[in-house]
């Protein structure tokens, strides 16, 4: 869905930007309601000095630990310390739109020991590096895809307490998770200790007003709108 009248939303957003990260924040909302095309405006209009990693996990399969940590970055060739260098030293925006870049012989090491700790432990000295010089976000895009996967127990719950180290511990990076799942949400908040910790931004289906508007936009007559929005 194109961006179209999220103002508010977005606002909040920027403002989220502006402060040091100290909160997980959950954008959710119904399935075709554009929390994806608010979060890429969101993207868009970020100053030059942040470094942006966005994950998408939107029809991806993931059932072990090879899928999760495949999932989180994006394979370059190269040093770890060239794309470090890279990251940091950038005089514009950096952005991601497939995960956080890293060499293959560092993914080939975590493999290796299969620990979900090796690979928190690896990206929170990446993402510690980074912080010097860049203004840091992360955003995972439909993150209940893995919310009944375990590794070394339930994976949700030790990822969302590494986002807790990140955010609320170490105040490193901002951490988005989006999500239609309205259940996982609730689920994530009462067991894995975010009271206090994570706050929510509601991206809700447009009302009348805002839905004619919108379909006016692409051309649509009035008698075509109302036939519209009554099979809605």
């Amino acid at each position: 869905m194109e961006f179209h009248d999220r103002e508010k939303e977005l606002k909040r957003l920027m403002r989220i930007a502006e402060f040091e990260p100290h909160t997980i924040y959950f954008i959710f909302g119904p399935i075709n309601s554009g929390k994806t095309a608010l979060i890429q405006e969101f993207i868009r209009r970020l100053p030059e000095d942040f470094a942006v990693f966005y994950v998408n996990l939107r029809g991806k399969f993931i059932t072990d630990y090879h899928d999760f940590v495949r999932m989180l970055f994006r394979f370059e060739s190269g040093r770890l310390e060239e794309i470090l260098k890279g990251i940091v030293k950038s005089s514009t925006k950096f952005l991601s739109m497939k995960g956080i870049p890293v060499p293959e012989d560092v993914i080939d090491l975590i493999f290796t020991k299969k620990r979900t700790e090796d690979v928190f432990e690896f990206l929170e000295e990446y993402i510690s590096r980074v912080a010097r010089d860049k203004r840091l976000i992360l955003i995972l895009d439909e993150l209940q895809v893995i919310k009944d996967i375990r590794i070394d127990g339930m994976l949700i719950y030790k990822l969302f307490n590494f986002f807790i180290r990140l955010t609320k511990e170490l105040h490193l990076c901002h951490v988005f998770c989006l999500t239609s799942d309205i259940l996982f949400v609730e689920r994530i908040y009462n067991t894995a200790m975010l009271h206090g910790r994570a706050d929510y931004i509601i991206v809700d289906d447009f009302n009348f007003e805002t839905t004619k508007e919108f379909l006016r936009k692409y051309g649509f007559s009035d008698d075509e709108i109302s036939l519209e929005i009554l099979w809605r």
